[in-house]
């Protein structure tokens, strides 16, 4: 998203990690990261994936010449180990405008996305929509919720814990400064969600923080974050852990996941063997690639 919305305005290393409080402590690594390939990479933008909790489903947002225009939703299944190629999402999902930074839940019944399908002419004010499953399609899409709507302004890149009891999106509402955007979070109060407010430092550093993925536990924490250079031109992405209610101080993804372009739209899968981000780093096959690593655990 970052590339997105500025256009308006590697060796092969293993970096070793903690897993989060919800499992034992224990230590891993992750391979190096691999090309996705032209089953789901195309010489556009491929872009944001999210999996329901089988896994086997992937969708993520593209501009390509098999879309309606602009960004549109993709699907593609696992089979025999390869990711099938990618097909666009019919109507009423994909508009002729822009629909992108999917998520679906993981029992596969509700798919939530950004879209400025009903701000014509204005990119940067896209709101967040949901579509239900029923079975055999998606239905039309709803904005999901007055209070994730800020005229004139993003809204964008929503994620939920496992249990839908809360929402974290990104937004340019109340900005630090001009065009930043900040991680917000609300909680479902039983009828309704909670006003959205920001997540304190060391989550939002004043900058640009976007597409952030929760774990279904809620525990952990991934986004993209252009913190820690002023001078930089690219963002990264920063990992939090959630420990006794605080967010402890953010982690840098370094070794395969750190490249000297953009690296953005983190994504574990519901088995946490994977970990999908999107890169246009060099070697790609288009303008942004989607890429996997596989965890490893240390003896193996």
């Amino acid at each position: 998203m970052f590339e997105r919305v500025t256009a308006l305005a590697l060796p092969v290393l293993a970096t070793l990690l903690t897993l989060s409080c919800a499992e034992p402590v224990q230590q891993f690594e992750w391979g190096a990261p691999r090309n996705l390939g032209p089953n789901i990479n195309s010489p556009g933008k491929d872009e944001h994936p999210t999996f329901p909790r089988s896994g086997t489903t992937m969708v993520f947002a593209s501009i390509r010449e098999a879309g309606q225009g602009g960004y549109d939703l993709f699907m593609s299944h696992l089979e025999h180990g390869e990711w099938s190629p990618a097909q666009a999402l019919p109507p009423p999902i994909n508009t002729e405008r822009d629909e992108f930074d999917p998520f679906i839940t993981l029992d596969g019944s509700r798919l939530f996305f950004a879209s400025n399908r009903d701000n014509p002419g204005a990119y940067w004010d896209c709101d967040i929509y949901v579509a239900e499953w029923n079975g055999e399609t998606w239905g039309q899409p709803l904005l999901y919720d007055s209070l994730f709507v800020t005229p004139d302004l993003p809204d964008w890149g929503p994620t939920l814990t496992e249990d839908l009891q809360t929402f974290v999106f990104s937004s340019g509402r109340t900005p630090a400064k001009p065009r930043s955007v900040q991680i917000f979070q609300s909680e479902w109060l039983g009828d309704h969600w909670s006003d959205p407010v920001p997540l304190p430092q060391p989550v939002n550093s004043g900058g640009w923080e976007a597409t952030p993925y929760v774990s279904p536990d809620g525990k952990t924490l991934y986004l993209n974050s252009d913190r820690g250079d002023p001078g930089k031109r690219d963002v990264d992405i920063w990992r939090f852990q959630r420990v006794d209610g605080r967010w402890t101080h953010p982690r840098l993804m370094t070794g395969p996941f750190l490249s000297a372009q953009h690296d953005y739209d983190p994504c574990l899968t519901p088995d946490r063997e994977h970990f999908y981000f999107t890169s246009n780093r060099a070697g790609g096959l288009g303008d942004s690639d989607i890429y996997v690593a596989e965890r490893v655990r240390r003896g193996e």
